[in-house]
C-alpha cells in the first residue's frame, strides 16, 4: 500500500464505522437536556403536573426509541440471553384486563429495570409502568417515555403521592400493570429474608382488587463465556379486600413469602442445572467459546470434503 493510501484509509474507516453506541449516547443526552430546560418538544413533553416526583410520559415515539436505540441492544450485548419460566396460571391473567396487575421482584441487579420491560413483553404485553426512586429518575427523566415514575420512599408524604398517583392509573386504565421491586435497594440474591417495604400492601388495600406476580431474578455465569439471565415468575396472588380484609401488613407477609419462594426455586433450578423449564425470550451475544467451535466444525468438514475429493 502506498503512502497517501495509508493516510486515506484510515480516515476513511473512522469516518464511516461510527457506532450505534455514541449516536445513542447523543440522542439520549440532548434528550434528557430538553427534558430539564422544560423545552416543549412534542409529542415528549407534557404539560407539568405539579407532582413532587416526575410522573410517566409515555408516548409510542418516546417509548420506541428508548427500547429499540438503548434497553435491548444493551442486554444483547451484555447477555447471551434470557431464560423466563412463567407459571401456567399466571397465563390466565391474559384473559383478565380488567385486574390490575403488580409485578414485584427480587432487585438484585443494576440491570433489573431493564429486565422489567423484558419480562411484560414477554408474558402479560400489558400497559406496563415502573417505580423508581426520584433521586435516580431524576438523572436520567427520558425513562419516563417508558412509563417509569418516580417515589420519594424517605418522604412519606411524596410517597403517598406517588401510591395515588398509579393508584389511579391502575384502576382506571384497563390492560395495565406495575413493576415494582419491595425491597427497595439492590439486595444479593441469596440474602433472606428478603425485607420488603410497606408499598406493595398499601397499594394492594387501595386498588381493593388486584393480582400480584412474585418474580425472581438471577444473573449467572454457567457454562458461557457470556452471563445469562434467568426470571421466574411464580404463581399469582390474588386479592379482593370486599371479601378478605387484610392489613397492608398481612399483605406484605404474603407477598414476600411468595417472593421468597420463587426465589428459592429459581436458586434450587441453577443449582442442580435443571433449567429446561427456562424457554429463551432474548438471545444475546455468542461467547468467544461458541464462536471459536463453530470455526473448528467448519474446518473439520473442509477437511473432510478435501479428503473425499
Amino acid at each position: 500500500m502506498t503512502p497517501w493510501l495509508r493516510r486515506i484509509v484510515p480516515v476513511r474507516y473512522k469516518t464511516f464505522s461510527i457506532s450505534a453506541g455514541p449516536l445513542r449516547l447523543c440522542v439520549f443526552a440532548v434528550s434528557s437536556l430538553i427534558l430539564r430546560l422544560n423545552a416543549p418538544l412534542l409529542p415528549f413533553k407534557k404539560a407539568t403536573s405539579g407532582l413532587p416526583f416526575h410522573p410517566a410520559n409515555k408516548n409510542i415515539i418516546g417509548s420506541w426509541v428508548l427500547t429499540r436505540l438503548l434497553l435491548l441492544p444493551a442486554l444483547r450485548r451484555t447477555f447471551r440471553g434470557v431464560y423466563l419460566y412463567l407459571y401456567p396460571q399466571a397465563k390466565e391473567l391474559r384473559a383478565e384486563p380488567d385486574v390490575p396487575v403488580i409485578y414485584c421482584s427480587t432487585h438484585t441487579g443494576w440491570w433489573d429495570g431493564y429486565m422489567s420491560y423484558v419480562v411484560n413483553d414477554r408474558t402479560l404485553r400489558r400497559d406496563g409502568y415502573l417505580m423508581m426512586e426520584e433521586v435516580h429518575l431524576a438523572g436520567v427523566p427520558f425513562m419516563t417515555w417508558a412509563g417509569v415514575f418516580g417515589i420519594d420512599r424517605h418522604d412519606p408524604r411524596k410517597a403517598l403521592a406517588s401510591i395515588e398517583y398509579i393508584v389511579d392509573i391502575l384502576t382506571h386504565s384497563p390492560n395495565t400493570a406495575l413493576y415494582m421491586f419491595p425491597q427497595g435497594t439492590i439486595t444479593h440474591a441469596d440474602r433472606r429474608p428478603l425485607g420488603l417495604y410497606g408499598g406493595v400492601g398499601n397499594l394492594a388495600r387501595r386498588l381493593g382488587r388486584c393480582a400480584v406476580l412474585p418474580v425472581a431474578v438471577r444473573y449467572e455465569f454457567l457454562l458461557e463465556q457470556a452471563p445469562e439471565v434467568f426470571v421466574r415468575i411464580g404463581a399469582p396472588l390474588r386479592f379482593d379486600m370486599e371479601h378478605e380484609r387484610l392489613s397492608s401488613a398481612e399483605v406484605n407477609a404474603r407477598v414476600e413469602e411468595a417472593m421468597t419462594a420463587t426465589a428459592d426455586r429459581l436458586q434450587a433450578n441453577i443449582v442442580e442445572g435443571d433449567t429446561r423449564a427456562y424457554r429463551q425470550v432474548l438471545r444475546g451475544r455468542v461467547s468467544v467459546n461458541r464462536r471459536w467451535q463453530a470455526v473448528t466444525e467448519r474446518v473439520g468438514r473442509l477437511r473432510a470434503r478435501l479428503q473425499r475429493g
